[in-house]
């Protein structure tokens, strides 16, 4: 209906319009529009009504477009709320009062475009709806966020129901007028004027203090807090000076006061230091604002200290204000106020802050200061003339202490005009700069080293200019010696070093008129300056080595797992091809037709697969042997590698050695010859105390490198020669060996009790080879951890770089040594020593494993001796070698193999499959367990278990892992220990350790726990049988000796 009238009626307004053309047309809103339309009107013409609850212009009911006539052609800030979404339309004069909301608002939902305060006037919009009364407010205090922040404003608006043709209300009309400023001015005058009755009624400055804080404390609003802090010369700096000439850097300012935070706080500290060393916050803005002599705007840092703050929370912004009274040019103190956090800074505030800080400055109250300042200087005077007695007397006492303490001093000291007059000095500085009293600054030119004299002379000229103290290291001519000798005996020696100080002393025209000269002896330091970096650049050098060593070994370690893998795969491919062809019938049938050629094929297969299992071998040798030297080389770093001195015969021993050489020997083509010199029948050498173990290690170390080294010669040739003497053999000798400075991380242990006090030997056994030598800096290298004689021998011979310097230390803790005399091109003798001393045989003969087998397997010397590949070589070449070394043979077991019945207790699935099927093979009755559980359930059905009915039979041998989950192999055998004591097991059960721990303790560890013997990962098959067919025959002689 409204609409339909809206259209009647502008259908009336046109066709008017077309009647009275002379007639001036105002209406901007409807169509045409006149062309004198201002941008205003345009702006809200752009507005997309479409899509605001107003629809298109074209639609809007006559009334509204009246209104919007009617608000716009208004020269005071108006609005209108129209529908019942109270749409926005306003006019160009209200467009200031929001601020950066305009022009968004236009045609808004006023929910939308001001939330902060639309909940208020949602409700009073909903109740003039309801009543049809206009509503008017004064000073109303409104929150807006108008600038980029919540801004406090207070307007005087009125608001006016706009009646539709129904009779109801379709809009509200509403002017608003911002009254801000004049609110605030009357708030921030009332202050004013509370501050100006406190201060009127003080009659000291302490008393205007207090009432400054009182007349502060009501602006709870425009001064969220204050603090007012007091200046005063710090104590000691310039209590007798004149305001005027104390300097900013010797003023303390301590608080007097607070509003709004409590004292202590971190925003407010007791006392402020205006010299530079003070860092608190508002130390650095304080001392800003004395310099500018203004009120400085600062900012409010957040704190973590809990406050309730005053007014609108915690401002962001303050303003310190230097208190400055009349005629005078110094601060009386600072007053520092925080701001109102939702007003600018703008400039009433900055006046009501002036009117404030005036109060204080008028000449009343500077008459007041200047009558407190003149007591002060009174009283100053009084005590000046006081100190004046008391520091006479002081001084001259202080003459006498210094005198006192320049004798007494551990340093130089002198005083010196400013041409280098020794006017007076201790004697601690003419003994170190040899320079007596009265000496001449050209004097040092006879005591300083080459040089140090000129550059002396040019930082004394500077100390002059510059009249600031300075330090100079130099060098006197005179020899410091070390403290310490150096590492072949000798005493250490260098320039001695002083460190100069120079401070210049000025008069009261402020030019310098003496020097104290303090000289300290720095030699000491400059030394262990230069041993720290002597040791830091070899800290660098061997992180370089260890780094190079780390590549070498994962080159090592992984480079043989491709020769692993690619052999397995051969092998798999082998035997499956061999096991297809014998399943064909044309292979019988051609077997039958001709034996030779139906198997001729078979048989290759088995050959790749042989030679490719040797290969495997080898690789898994070359990697232990890496371990085994990385493992050796912990211990000895850890200091747990012993010696263990045991009755040995050192001639057949190194005879037992060599011939576990005799295939490679023949493998590389070399003669090998061997000497006993004559010094062994001489002293009568048989038995004597050495750790026959640590003894092969070097020499067999020795021994594969002279055939690695020699095999590739035209001239193969090793002569190993051993001697003894009673005398520490000497250097040079017969061979021209140098014996390696020792390593003192190594200590001899041959001094221990258990080596007993047997006359002392030293046995001697040097390794001559036609190699291809060594140079002169290959020689210096070869001893040192991780080093190889040059970068190419590990490409050519392979090698670790660790065994010689392990081969060093290990000489060295048997009270030995070791060394080298090579050339390059003609070969090399490695020669070392160790000390043992004479014994008796031992009682029981020797023992049933000979220390000579030490477990090193053919295929190990094999890998290290260099072979690349395994091969069959020719009978070797031996002349004039002579062994002859009786060993034990292992005892046979009463039964014959294929009656053992072994328990692997083994938790991973393939090592047992793969040790279970090898015994198998071996014709031995097998059972498993998985973990020490099951282990002692399965024996628990045995015959030794006391009362079991015995279904699992005899058992002679466990082989027991030790990591194992659920129970392992520790606790495993002393279980079963426990129940052999307690009488549950009626017989004793070996058990054999199978573990890769292979350090001595962990190996002594698991014989205590109960275990008969051990065997480390990795082992071979033939090796394991020949221990359980040990272990079970050492048990049968054991039970036939209880019987």
């Amino acid at each position: 209906m409204d609409n339909h009238h809206s259209s009647k009626v502008e259908v009336e307004a046109a066709r008017a319009r077309r009647n009275n053309l002379s007639r001036k047309i105002f209406d901007w809103i409807s169509k045409p529009h006149p062309q004198d339309i201002t941008p205003f009107q345009k702006s809200i013409l752009g507005v997309d009504w479409d899509k605001s609850p107003l629809g298109p212009i074209s639609t809007w009911p006559i009334q509204l477009k009246q209104m919007v006539l009617l608000v716009v052609q208004d020269h005071a800030p108006a609005l209108i709320f129209w529908g019942d979404e109270n749409t926005v339309i306003y006019n160009e004069y209200f467009a200031p009062l929001i601020g950066n909301k305009h022009p968004a608002l236009q045609g808004q939902d006023p929910y939308v475009g001001m939330p902060e305060i639309w909940d208020r006037f949602d409700g009073l919009l909903v109740t003039q709806r309801e009543t049809g009364e206009a509503l008017f407010e004064r000073n109303d205090c409104l929150m807006l966020y108008r600038h980029g922040f919540l801004e406090e404003t207070y307007f005087n608006w009125k608001s006016i129901p706009v009646i539709g043709p129904e009779g109801w209300v379709v809009g509200i009309y509403a002017t608003v007028v911002e009254v801000t400023r004049e609110v605030l001015s009357d708030r921030r005058k009332s202050t004013v004027r509370l501050l100006s009755r406190e201060l009127s009624e003080a009659s000291s400055i302490q008393e205007m203090w207090k009432g400054l804080i009182t007349g502060i404390q009501s602006a709870v609003i425009d001064i969220p807090f204050a603090l007012l802090y007091s200046c005063a010369p710090r104590k000691g700096s310039g209590e007798s000076k004149s305001p005027q000439s104390i300097l900013a850097s010797e003023i303390q300012c301590s608080l007097e006061g607070c509003v709004g935070i409590a004292s202590g706080h971190a925003l407010a500290p007791e006392t402020i230091e205006l010299d530079h060393e003070d860092q608190s916050e508002l130390g650095p803005w304080v001392r800003k604002a004395l310099e500018e002599r203004a009120p400085t705007l600062i900012p409010i840092p957040d704190t973590m200290q809990p406050i309730e703050w005053r007014g609108y929370g915690r401002p962001t912004q303050g303003v310190i204000c230097p208190i400055i009274p009349a005629n005078t040019e110094s601060a009386l103190a600072f007053l520092i106020l925080a701001l109102n956090p939702r007003r600018p800074f703008d400039e009433d505030y900055q006046n009501f802050i002036h009117l404030l800080t005036q109060q204080i400055t008028m000449p009343q109250l500077s008459a007041m200061i200047l009558r407190e300042e003149v007591e002060r200087r009174r009283n100053l005077a009084r005590q000046e003339a006081l100190d004046r007695e008391r520091l006479h007397k002081e001084l001259s006492d202080s003459e006498t202490k210094f005198a006192r303490f320049a004798s007494r001093a551990p340093i130089g000291l002198a005083i010196q005009d400013t041409n280098g007059k020794v006017l007076s000095a201790n004697d601690i500085w003419t003994n170190l700069t040899m320079l007596g009293i009265g000496s001449e600054q050209g004097a040092w030119e006879t005591v300083l080293a080459d040089g140090e004299s000129e550059l002396l002379s040019g930082v004394w000229a500077q100390m002059i200019h510059d009249k600031q103290p300075t330090t100079i290291q130099t060098r006197m001519i005179t020899q410091w010696t070390a403290p310490d000798l150096d590492l072949d005996g000798n005493p250490q020696e260098g320039f001695t070093h002083i460190l100069v100080a120079l401070y210049p002393d000025q008069d009261e025209r402020g030019e310098v008129s003496t020097v104290m000269s303090c000289i300290t002896d720095i030699s000491g330091l400059k030394w262990s300056e230069n041993q720290l970096r002597k040791r830091m650049d070899q800290a660098i050098e061997m992180k370089t080595q260890q780094e190079r060593f780390v590549d070498m070994t994962s080159h090592e370690m992984r480079n043989p797992l491709s020769a692993l893998i690619g052999c397995a795969d051969e092998i798999t491919t082998s035997l499956k091809k061999y096991t297809s062809d014998l399943k064909k019938p044309s292979s019988i049938e051609n077997s039958s037709a001709n034996s030779n050629m139906g198997f001729q094929k078979p048989l290759h297969l088995l050959d790749d697969a042989m030679e490719a299992a040797e290969i495997i071998i080898y690789c898994a040798m070359h990697q232990k042997r890496i371990i085994d030297d990385i493992l050796t080389l912990s211990r000895l770093d850890s200091k747990l590698l012993l010696v263990s001195p045991e009755p040995s015969q050192p001639i057949q021993l190194v005879r037992g050695a060599l011939k576990m050489f005799q295939a490679e020997v023949k493998r590389a083509d070399v003669r090998l010859d061997f000497v006993e010199q004559k010094t062994l029948q001489l002293l009568d050498i048989n038995w004597t105390l050495l750790d026959p173990s640590r003894v092969l290690q070097v020499f067999i170390n020795l021994m594969t490198n002279a055939i690695k080294f020699t095999r590739i010669e035209a001239q193969r040739h090793i002569k190993i020669t051993i001697g003894a003497s009673c005398i520490k053999p000497s250097v040079p000798n017969e061979f021209g060996v140098e014996y390696i400075r020792k390593n003192t991380d190594s200590q001899d242990q041959t001094g221990n009790p258990e080596w007993g006090d047997g006359e002392v030997i030293y046995f001697t056994i040097a390794v001559t080879d036609t190699g291809r030598g060594l140079t002169i800096e290959e020689k210096k290298r070869l001893f040192s951890l991780f080093q190889q004689a040059s970068p190419k021998t590990h490409v050519q011979y392979g090698g670790s770089g660790l065994g010689l310097f392990i081969s060093q230390q290990l000489a060295e803790m048997h009270g030995g040594e070791i060394g080298v005399a090579s050339e390059r091109g003609k070969g090399s003798t490695f020669q070392f020593y160790i000390k043992t001393r004479r014994t008796t045989p031992p009682l029981t003969g020797l023992p049933e494993r000979s220390d000579v087998q030490l477990h090193v397997r053919e295929d190990e010397l094999r890998e290290a001796c260099g072979v690349k590949l395994p091969a069959l070589l020719d009978e070797p070449q031996l002349s004039n070698l002579k062994i002859d070394v009786s060993l034990s043979p292992v005892p046979q077991a009463s039964h014959p193999p294929s009656s053992f019945h072994v328990l692997v207790v083994e938790d991973n699935l393939v090592n047992q499959k793969v040790v279970s099927k090898q015994l198998r093979k071996a014709g031995h009755i097998v059972d498993v367990a998985n973990h020490g559980e099951e282990a002692l359930d399965f024996i628990r059905q045995t015959e030794y278990w006391e009362g079991s009915t015995g279904e699992n039979g005899r058992l002679h041998v466990i082989l027991m892992d030790l990591e194992m989950p659920v129970m392992d192999g520790l606790s495993c055998v002393k279980r079963i220990r426990e129940h052999q004591a307690q009488g549950m097991i009626n017989h004793h059960i070996p058990v054999l350790a199978v573990t890769a721990n292979a350090r001595k303790d962990q190996i002594m560890a698991s014989m205590e726990a109960g275990m008969d013997d051990v065997m480390t990962k990795p082992y071979r098959m033939q090796d394991m049988l020949k221990q359980i067919g040990s272990l079970v025959a050492k048990q049968d002689r054991l039970d036939l000796a209880g019987k």
